[in-house]
C-alpha cells in the first residue's frame, strides 16, 4: 500500500508541473485536471484503508471530481461557442 502512495504522490508532482506548463488548449488542461483528480483519488484510497478503513473520504473526493467535471466540461463548450475554438493564446485578459 505505502508503495501505490509514493507512486500515486510521484504521479501528482509530475502532473502538476504538467499543468502549469500547458497554455495551448483548454482542452488539455482540462484532461490534465482529471488526471489529476484521478491520482488524488488513488491516493484517497490508500490513505482511508490504512488510516481510517472506511471510504468516506473517498467518497466526498469522487462528489467532488463529478462536480468539477461537469463544470469544466459546461466551461469547455461556453467558451467555444463564444470564441470558436479552444485555444488559449487567442485570449487576453485586460486589467
Amino acid at each position: 500500500m505505502l508503495n501505490l502512495c509514493s507512486v500515486s504522490l510521484l504521479l501528482l508532482a509530475l502532473l502538476f508541473l504538467y499543468f502549469f506548463t500547458s497554455r495551448y488548449y483548454l482542452l488539455s488542461s482540462l484532461l490534465v485536471l482529471e488526471s489529476l483528480v484521478l491520482m488524488l483519488l488513488i491516493f484517497t484510497i490508500t490513505i482511508s484503508f490504512t488510516m481510517f478503513g472506511t471510504l468516506s473520504m473517498y467518497l466526498f473526493v469522487l462528489t467532488l471530481s463529478v462536480s468539477e467535471a461537469a463544470i469544466g466540461l459546461s466551461l469547455l463548450v461556453s467558451y467555444g461557442k463564444y470564441k470558436g475554438s479552444d485555444l488559449m493564446l487567442s485570449t487576453t485578459v485586460q486589467g
